[in-house]
């Protein structure tokens, strides 16, 4: 997958966030279908590592905001999400029911680097070469982007993720600077510091979220941005087919 400023003739690419999370539970088989039929080309998703080492699809890292039971990720097996909600799927369920559509791997770390997650992570993919030209990876954390950076040098486009205040970032990452601990190949910051990002750091690529709104949407586009992270894909879609760009 190529990652570059957007040229006037290409066309912009749209991935559901999570999905379709306003009309499906978020990082669900069913989410990632909604989005694609509302005419996404893939989809956003969150992975993260059970205790007996089977990589899911989730956001938080308990399962208490979305399924309503608190229960850490990292210390329950694949049989115990399961048992909380069978809609929590694992990375390879959603290949096997997506197929070659586009995906942003969002890797889920606090403060340290899973190094497990990081290596079946590696495994996983690589075990999905047809597929290689058609994902990137992205993390808030650019220590877990560094070593799975180090794991798959050159295979997938690499991101940051930020946003600027308020939020839970330390000062010193709150500006992208987690880039420098990685070869980057793109910006994933939140939509409302986009265009700041873009004319501070022009050489970047800038892939926004979450865009749920068509004038968003056309800051974005005037920004050259070649991907849209989005909540509404339908109506993110439907804008560009109306500006006449998809």
């Amino acid at each position: 997958m190529n990652v570059h400023d957007r040229k006037e003739s290409e066309r912009i690419l749209v991935l559901g966030h999570r999905g379709s999370p306003n009309k499906e539970v978020e990082n669900t088989i069913a989410s990632f279908k909604r989005a694609i039929l509302e005419g996404a080309d893939g989809v956003e998703l969150d992975v993260h590592l059970t205790a007996d080492e089977k990589i899911i699809v989730i956001h938080d890292f308990t399962t208490k905001r979305v399924f309503g039971t608190d229960r850490r990720i990292e210390e329950l097996t694949l049989e115990e999400v399961k048992a909380i909600s069978k809609q929590i799927p694992t990375l390879d369920e959603v290949f096997d029911e997506l197929g070659p559509v586009y995906y942003d791997i969002e890797i889920k770390a606090e403060y340290s680097v899973d190094k497990k997650l990081i290596e079946k992570l590696t495994t996983t993919l690589d075990a999905r070469k047809e597929y290689q030209d058609r994902i990137m990876v992205s993390s808030f954390n650019p220590l877990a982007m560094r070593a799975f950076e180090r794991c798959n040098k050159g295979k997938y486009p690499l991101g940051i993720i930020y946003d600027g205040p308020p939020t839970s970032l330390p000062v010193l990452l709150q500006k992208g600077q987690g880039r420098l601990f990685f070869h980057a190949d793109f910006l994933k910051p939140k939509w409302d510091i986009a265009k700041r990002e873009k004319e501070s750091k022009p050489k970047y690529p800038i892939i926004p979220w979450t865009v749920d709104k068509k004038e968003i949407l056309l800051e974005m586009v005037e920004k050259n941005a070649p991907i849209i992270i989005t909540n509404e894909p339908e109506l993110i879609v439907k804008a560009l087919q109306e500006e006449g760009l998809r």
